[in-house]
């Protein structure tokens, strides 16, 4: 960010700053820059490392030290990416090995790989209670990557390049986990669909897409 933008970011309240601006500010010491920032990205962050952690305690813990490393690493952030899609990067990574020290992310998915791609599944289409707490049980049973992809295109609203820089993969692979999550959420939400008879059975060990896929640092 450069000396106008500086001097733009002065002139203005804190509240009327897109979070580039602020991420700027806080970049150069402003701390109430800052707690703006965390007040405005702290819901989705939490949200995001729900779903990829199952303890709620370990996901509050992990969003934490997310933007304490983010906070940390401002005077170097060179908003090469927007500062929220450089926030979920830091988030994903702390996801990633957290799971790596449990053990809980194996590095293939070949049984899931097979699926073909389908039609987009939106997160709006999950409008009752109901289906939404199945939506939450399913997206437990999608490999780690696609259950990170899925969950920031349709519920976070990024694009492809802006998941790719989050989860450091091509676009392409991007769009690869997007179409095998949304084919396997089709198939397991099946019976909300209209026409459906019966829930879904639970998961269990054998069911597709039980295995997970780690990130690269």
């Amino acid at each position: 960010m450069n000396e106008r933008d500086l001097a733009h970011t002065e002139m203005l309240p804190l509240a009327e700053l897109d979070d580039d601006e602020l991420a700027g500010a806080a970049a150069v010491g402003d701390t109430e820059a800052f707690a703006v920032l965390v007040q405005r990205m702290s819901p989705s962050l939490l949200r995001y490392m729900r779903r990829m952690v199952n303890d709620p305690q370990t996901a509050e813990d992990l969003s934490q030290e997310t933007l304490v490393d983010a906070w940390k690493g401002l005077p170097d952030f060179g908003f090469r990416s927007s500062f929220r899609t450089w926030m979920f990067r830091i988030g994903h990574r702390k996801a990633v090995d957290h799971y790596r020290r449990m053990h809980d992310v194996p590095t293939t998915a070949e049984r899931f790989a097979e699926l073909e791609s389908a039609g987009p599944l939106p997160a709006e289409s999950a409008e009752s209670s109901l289906l939404w707490d199945a939506l939450r049980d399913e997206l437990q049973n999608l490999p780690h990557m696609s259950r990170a992809a899925w969950w920031l295109r349709e519920v976070e609203g990024m694009s492809l390049n802006e998941i790719s820089q989050v989860l450091r993969i091509s676009s392409g692979s991007v769009r690869g986990h997007l179409q095998r999550s949304r084919k396997f959420l089709l198939t397991r939400l099946a019976p909300w669909q209209p026409g459906g008879t019966a829930p879904p059975h639970e998961a269990g060990p054998d069911d597709e897409a039980t295995t997970g896929e780690g990130g690269r640092r």
